[in-house]
């Protein structure tokens, strides 16, 4: 009886024991799973916030590349003046800054220097029946772009270079009207001559003067081609050039070269 009642208290020990064993084994099992639960939690937390961190950071990069390409292209936008020849009506906007408008209200602002050649013809300075420009201020230039008159401006990176007035603008010639032909002659920027058939004839340019040049002033033999102020003066310069010239109280209308 004894014996029986022995065994039984050690089963039941052990039956406690392997209990608690269990309930131990439970709880620590639990506690690892939610340390590896936590652990990856925080670990997917961690690559989430480190990827939304390089994504903020390239496209921070990428705006900040965006706007520094920009500021640089307006950069050199501003910093590149305009080089080339502009003809119009020149006017005033500040002191040493003008504009010269020409067809089709194409503007194009420009400065002055103390290099800036003027050249007058009666508005700027100087008479409007001279035989050739005659050298001005800026203080006349200044006064005269407060009214406003016609020019040709050479610009070189947004400066001018030279300002020559536009003899047509300042009403000068013998008022002639009519087609006239002879041998082109060059006087002064802007006044040319006839000679050849009668007297020699004196003319203006002006910016709506058509010039049609086929192999002398410019262009090919085989065709007509527009040429430009430029090429008109070079080809008068050498002389030898035989043109047709409609003149309209002195300003030359058109100048068709004549196939030589």
């Amino acid at each position: 009886m004894l014996r029986r009642h022995n065994r039984k208290t050690v089963l039941t020990a052990a039956a406690l024991m392997a209990t608690t064993l269990l309930l131990t084994a439970c709880q620590e099992g639990g506690a690892d799973s939610d340390s590896e639960s936590k652990g990856a939690s925080a670990s997917a937390s961690a690559s989430d916030s480190a990827a939304g961190g390089k994504s903020g950071d390239a496209e921070k990069g990428t705006d900040t590349a965006e706007g520094l390409s920009g500021q640089g292209s307006d950069s050199r936008t501003a910093g590149k003046g305009v080089t080339g020849k502009r003809s119009g009506t020149v006017s005033y906007m500040a002191p040493g800054k003008y504009m010269v408008t020409g067809k089709g209200n194409d503007r194009q602002a420009f400065f002055v220097s103390e290099d800036t050649e003027i050249q007058g013809a009666g508005k700027i300075c100087g008479d409007a029946n001279g035989q050739a420009a005659t050298p001005c201020t800026e203080e006349e230039l200044e006064a005269a772009a407060k009214k406003g008159f016609g020019a040709s401006v050479e610009l070189k990176d947004g400066v001018a270079v030279s300002i020559v007035e536009d003899h047509a603008d300042s009403d000068a010639g013998d008022d002639a009207s009519g087609l006239f032909s002879g041998k082109l002659g060059y006087m002064a920027p802007g006044k040319y001559t006839l000679t050849g058939n009668g007297p020699e004839r004196a003319f203006f340019t002006s910016t709506d003067t058509t010039v049609n040049g086929a192999g002398w002033i410019c262009g090919e033999r085989t065709k007509i081609t527009d040429c430009t102020e430029e090429e008109l003066e070079a080809a008068a310069k050498k002389g030898g050039v035989a043109v047709v010239v409609e003149i309209k109280d002195g300003v030359a209308v058109t100048i068709d070269e004549e196939h030589n």
